[in-house]
């Protein structure tokens, strides 16, 4: 197996059928789909196994640890089969179109962001001039703090090689949404590894609504303090 796309999933029953068909046919070969599922209210999981029926390349599993969307995205990659592990949403923001475009650029990297503010890369809708500054300040945030670069550490869909993910997964405290940020913090730290970029499209959401709140706000700024100090004391 190739590749292993690992979508976690709240509350996306409305969306699975619509994102598997067009990952189906999308002209990926040699894949996996990987649903982690975290013991959604509308039953996600029930979608997934009605579209997959028989196939053992679709695979619909809960998330048994932690609550979130960052560990449920640690147990899907741990279970892939794949050789290059890809995450994107179940709300169908993340355009399969662009899915194809990000593998390529895998098999030539260790781990790739796909950034909206890159060449390629872009809005489908035109955001409110408040989500624009809470996406603006997380970026800056990220880069002041953990001194991370990428242009859109924040977009959530990235691919990243097995064998670079188990070389950090030890060093892993996922919580809350950003476990990309999480990943490239750690991955820049050992120097070794290739990380590119490559231009994505956010889509508008069709089902269901944002997990953006108050709360992942909170979990995000206690994310860049955690990486910051562990940071410092391996230094020290």
């Amino acid at each position: 197996m190739h590749y292993s796309i690992v979508i976690p999933t709240l509350n996306e029953r409305e969306n699975m059928a619509p994102l598997l068909s067009r990952i189906d046919q999308c002209g990926l070969k040699d894949y996996e789909i990987i649903v982690v599922d975290d013991h959604s209210p509308d039953h996600t999981l029930e979608a997934v196994a009605a579209y997959a029926g028989e196939r053992k390349d679709i695979i619909g599993m809960f998330n048994e640890g932690i609550k979130g969307l960052s560990p449920s995205i640690v147990q899907g990659f741990s279970r892939a089969n794949g050789e290059i592990l890809c995450c994107m949403d179940g709300d169908l923001q993340h355009d399969v179109k662009d899915l194809k475009g990000l593998l390529d650029a895998a098999d030539q990297a260790d781990f790739v962001i796909g950034s909206r503010y890159t060449a390629g890369g872009g809005f489908a809708e035109r955001w409110n001039p408040i989500r624009v500054l809470i996406s603006r300040t997380a970026t800056l945030m990220a880069r002041v703090i953990l001194g991370v670069q990428a242009s859109d550490p924040m977009s959530g869909f990235f691919a990243i090689r097995k064998s670079a993910f188990l070389a950090v997964r030890d060093h892993l405290s996922p919580r809350g949404f950003k476990i990309m940020l999480e990943l490239l913090f750690l991955l820049k730290k050992e120097h070794s590894f290739r990380i590119t970029e490559y231009g994505i499209t956010f889509g508008k959401r069709l089902h269901g609504k944002s997990k953006l709140s108050m709360r992942v706000i909170r979990e995000y700024l206690a994310m860049l303090i955690r990486l910051r100090m562990s940071h410092r004391k391996k230094k020290g």
